[in-house]
């Protein structure tokens, strides 16, 4: 006596549930893991566009101090008095022009790096959301394998009258 065709036909019916069920678990991991790697390197650039940007502001700082002490440097030498008056208020202007650079500069870094932090968390969710996925979907294919195991081969073990009720 082997074994009848609705058995074998029950059996891949699981094995192949099983096999999907597993793939989709995979699947949606490793979309958990690209997405999680993806939103390490959003942080990462984030951070560096608001260190950029401090590091550029100080520059624009230097620059305007070495602007201030070059424009003091020529009132003194064609022999302004430097303390007061319009050599004061070019040294004003200079440091004034100079911090609204920086402090724009700082504030575009910190709008990037804001944004990537934002990016990031989006690819979390989006990393979360794949994973569970997987798990939604290995649960479907188990579920339609049993189905399917059923209809092809167990079902069929037990016999029904005409009137379709189990003797």
């Amino acid at each position: 006596m082997g074994i009848e065709a609705g058995v074998i036909a029950a059996y891949a019916a699981v094995a192949s549930a099983v096999v999907g069920a597993g793939a989709a678990i995979m699947s949606g991991q490793q979309a958990k893991d690209t997405a999680e790697t993806n939103a390490e390197l959003a942080r990462r650039q984030a951070d560096q566009d608001k260190d950029a940007a401090v590091a550029q502001a100080e520059k624009i700082r230097k620059a305007a101090r070495q602007q201030q002490a070059e424009a003091t440097a020529n009132l003194a030498a064609s022999g302004v008095s430097i303390g007061a008056g319009t050599p004061l208020r070019i040294s004003n202007e200079i440091y004034r022009t100079s911090e609204q650079d920086a402090y724009q500069t700082i504030l575009s870094g910190t709008r990037a790096q804001r944004a990537g932090d934002i990016q990031a968390g989006m690819l979390d969710t989006t990393g979360q959301n794949a994973a569970t996925a997987g798990y939604l979907n290995a649960g479907s294919s188990l579920l339609g394998g049993a189905a399917s195991a059923y209809k092809a081969g167990w079902a069929k073990k037990t016999p029904t009258t005409s009137t379709g009720s189990v003797q």
